[in-house]
C-alpha cells in the first residue's frame, strides 16, 4: 500500500512539473511573437474634438508611465462646458502650453459625458490641428496609423509642391507615408493633408 501511494504520489508530481513546463512554452512563444510583431494600435472613435479656453488641474495631476490619469484635468471649452478627465482615465499630452489660453485641443472618446480616452495636442494656426498620417477612408470615417477616426468632407485639400495626385488613393499610396493631417477644430473635419516623402516602387 504504501508503494501505490508513492506511485501515485510521484507521477501527480510529474504530471504537474510536465503541465509547468507547457505553460512556460507557451508563454515564451507568445512573448516572442510580440517582441516580432508590433501590436495594432486601439481603434478610437473620437467622439469630442474641441479647442481649449484654459485648463484646470489638481497639484498632483500627471500621466504615469502606462498612460493613465493620476488627479483630475478640467478643460474648459467654453462659458458653458467643462469637461473633466478623471483620476485613471487613459490619455496623452502632447500640447506644451497647458497653461496658456487657446493654446491646446483635446480629442476624447466619451461614454455619455464621461471620458475614457484623450489626448491633448497643440493648436495650430486658424484653429487647426496637425494630426499623423491617414492610412484608409471607411464610411464618412478618415482612418489614422494610430487607430484614430475622425470625418473628412468630401474633398480633402492636398499640399504637394504641384505634384499631380489624381485621386486620394492615389495620395495614400504615394504620399501617405509620414505625411501630416491638417484638422479644422470648427468644422470637426479633416481638411487637408501634406505631403511626407514620396514612397519609391
Amino acid at each position: 500500500m504504501r508503494q501505490l501511494f508513492s506511485w501515485r504520489f510521484i507521477a501527480a508530481i510529474g504530471a504537474l512539473a510536465g503541465l509547468a513546463l507547457l505553460v512556460n512554452a507557451i508563454v515564451v512563444d507568445d512573448d516572442s511573437l510580440e517582441a516580432v510583431i508590433d501590436p495594432e494600435p486601439p481603434a478610437r472613435v473620437i467622439d469630442l474634438v474641441a479647442p481649449i479656453f484654459s485648463i484646470e488641474h489638481s497639484d498632483n495631476f500627471r500621466i504615469g508611465r502606462n498612460g493613465i490619469t493620476r488627479g483630475y484635468l478640467d478643460a474648459v471649452l467654453s462659458e458653458t462646458r467643462v469637461v473633466r478627465v478623471a483620476p485613471g482615465t487613459s490619455g496623452e499630452i502632447s500640447c506644451e502650453e497647458l497653461d496658456e489660453i487657446n493654446r491646446c485641443a483635446l480629442f476624447a472618446d466619451m461614454l455619455g459625458d464621461a471620458v475614457i480616452w484623450f489626448a491633448i495636442l497643440p493648436q495650430g494656426p486658424r484653429y487647426t490641428a496637425e494630426l499623423p498620417e491617414i492610412v484608409d477612408l471607411e464610411e464618412g470615417k478618415a482612418i489614422f496609423v494610430n487607430g484614430w477616426e475622425l470625418p473628412y468632407p468630401p474633398v480633402i485639400e492636398r499640399e504637394c509642391n504641384d505634384e499631380d495626385i489624381p485621386t486620394f488613393s492615389d495620395f495614400l499610396r504615394r504620399f501617405g507615408p509620414d505625411s501630416v493631417t491638417i484638422f479644422d477644430l470648427e468644422s470637426r473635419q479633416v481638411v487637408a493633408v501634406r505631403c511626407g516623402e514620396p514612397v519609391v516602387s
